[in-house]
């Protein structure tokens, strides 16, 4: 053990010591994944994207394409970003991606992938791909977004190695939580990085978790942070010494490997004296990110071999679209030709006449043009063609702009509605007190359309269904739609809320809001596909149409609006 006169030449030993040693090489790339339980639904996965849509308008700063909110492939870009999406969808699987370029400065070049996949066989996963192209990397650590992971964990429960994803702090407030902290921090076989926050003897713990829960955000799938109140950092001194502790409010990195006999240097600590201002811990945070990147990137991301975006953009235009079978189809009724003829010009295409000869003639002659006669009569042919085609073509464009103008209008109206009735609630008042229910099921479509207009929509199927209606409380009926238009559609906009789920406190009579399991079923609305995969219901033990009630629905994330398909019995299905 050598051996220093002061502390100043300890210090100059370590500079030059320090000097010496290369530079880390920084992390080009980093690959993060993360899984959905088994059996998640469509809703969960179109879920997953309406968030990612959402961090990726943020990050352009400009709202998205309208293919992009239908999850359709798609190309934006504003000069210095480009971002891209593609679907691939077949009977075993959904991959979904979108791809973000960014040149944050001279020769750098920053590549964003998000995807969410779903496969036959595999649980539904999320992946998070962060490349630097640059000639001269400057590492991935300030591009990764853990805010959006975090974000995606909110929405639907994530597990990323057989765990569930941390995207919150860990207050250790007991002895078993503190030894459950020690057990992981010394397990050899950690692949996650550890980030202790101590409680300073100025501040309380208060203040401590909501700075902890900023980072733990910030480093969502690299890192799981823990907060250790005071009497805990002392039990952590005993087992691992003071040299490698964290206490007096400090900040410590435990990276993957950490043992009682580590180097303290390798999992650097950083003093409450350099963590009083945000200068500091935004200092900290990028350290810690950094590390946290280099750790992550060592170990091979689980979840199996998900497509990233440009093969799957490969796969998508490898595959034959309807336009390329439509020019196909109206090249050979013009012509005449076949597929190896079909390409070329109409000068040497196959005459009518040579097409319906004798196989004998057709093979002796295969190049014969039209005759001198016959040319004017194609060429007709060909304009009036063209001419069609023009027609067509403005005739679609003109449509598609008038229903362009149609959703404008509606999205339109929904928002006053909804600025609206947030200034109601704002002055004191209640928009959806004293909404009279209906007596009768002729009146009930009416009542729908009066007062949940842009919250609740009634599928076609559904309306037809109320003409013949067995149920006899009308009103409990009417009080479980106003549920699902007024709080559950808030609590959707919010993001999600559990409470929602289960019984329904403000209805009274046993009324349950649960999933829809074997009776999940497909609906066509507003010239969409919609997958049904939550109900409603009262009356579990019986199948009396008037005691037995079923309302079976989904969420339009681009309408914003619930969508009732079915109601308000049982729906009738192959088991039933």
């Amino acid at each position: 053990m050598p051996r220093f006169k002061s502390f100043q030449e300890l210090q100059r030993v370590s500079r030059k010591q320090s000097a010496r040693r290369p530079a880390a090489a920084q992390c080009r790339e980093l690959r993060v994944r993360a899984e959905m339980p088994s059996g998640a639904t469509a809703s969960a996965l179109n879920g997953c994207r309406d968030v990612v849509l959402a961090w990726l308008r943020d990050r352009m700063g400009s709202a998205l394409p309208r293919k992009a909110l239908r999850h359709r492939d798609f190309s934006h870009g504003d000069g210095s970003r480009l971002c891209r999406g593609v679907r691939v969808r077949d009977g075993d699987r959904d991959h979904w991606a979108v791809r973000i370029e960014h040149n944050p400065g001279p020769g750098r070049e920053l590549v964003t992938e998000v995807g969410v996949s779903s496969r036959s066989g595999h649980p539904s996963a999320v992946r998070i791909d962060v490349v630097d192209q640059s000639v001269a990397p400057a590492g991935v650590a300030g591009e990764y977004p853990g805010d959006l992971l975090a974000d995606l964990g909110a929405a639907t429960p994530l597990f990323q190695d057989g765990r569930k994803l941390a995207r919150e702090p860990v207050v250790v407030g007991s002895d078993a939580t503190m030894d459950v902290f020690l057990d992981m921090l010394l397990d050899p076989g950690r692949a996650l990085t550890f980030v202790v926050l101590s409680v300073p003897p100025d501040d309380d713990i208060a203040a401590v978790e909501a700075r902890a829960s900023v980072l733990a955000r910030t480093l969502t799938g690299l890192a799981v942070v823990w907060v250790l109140p005071t009497p805990m950092t002392y039990r952590l001194s005993d087992r691992v010494s003071k040299n490698l502790s964290a206490f007096l409010g400090a900040w410590r990195c435990y990276r993957p490997g950490f043992s009682e006999r580590s180097r303290r240097e390798g999992h650097p600590l950083i003093l409450w004296d350099r963590l009083r201002d945000e200068r500091g811990r935004a200092h900290a945070t990028r350290l810690f990110l950094r590390l946290a990147v280099e750790e992550r990137a060592k170990v091979a991301p689980t979840g199996g071999d998900l497509p990233d975006y440009a093969a799957l953009k490969g796969e998508a235009e490898s595959a034959v679209r309807g336009p390329a079978r439509l020019l196909y189809r109206l090249r050979n009724t013009i012509w005449g030709a076949t597929p190896a003829t079909a390409v070329r010009e109409p000068a040497v295409a196959v005459a009518p006449e040579v097409a319906v000869a004798p196989p004998e003639a057709a093979a002796a002659e295969p190049e014969a043009a039209p005759e001198a006669s016959e040319a004017p009569a194609f060429h007709r042919r060909l304009r009036a063609a063209r001419e069609k085609a023009r027609v067509r073509a403005n005739r679609y464009e003109r449509a598609r702009k008038r229903a362009d103008a149609a959703e404008r209008q509606r999205d339109d109206a929904v928002r006053r509605a909804e600025q609206l009735a947030g200034l109601v609630r704002i002055l004191g008042g209640n928009p959806d007190a004293e909404i009279p229910f209906p007596t009768s099921w002729s009146e009930f479509g009416q009542w729908c359309e009066e007062h949940l207009k842009g919250r609740l929509a009634l599928t076609g199927s559904a309306r037809r269904e109320l003409e013949g209606a067995r149920y006899a409380d009308v009103g409990l009926a009417a009080q479980c739609l106003n549920w699902l238009a007024h709080d559950y559609r808030e609590g959707r906009l919010r993001g999600g809320d559990p409470e929602l789920h289960g019984r329904i406190d403000g209805i009274e009579g046993g009324v349950f809001n649960v999933p829809c399991g074997g009776d999940t079923f497909e609906c066509s609305w507003d010239g969409r596909s919609h997958t049904v995969d939550w109900h409603i219901k009262r009356g579990a033990n019986t199948r009396d149409p008037r005691r037995c009630l079923r309302i079976y629905y989904c969420w339009d994330q681009r309408t914003r609006q619930v969508v009732v398909a079915a109601m308000p019995g049982h729906r009738r299905s192959g088991l039933t």
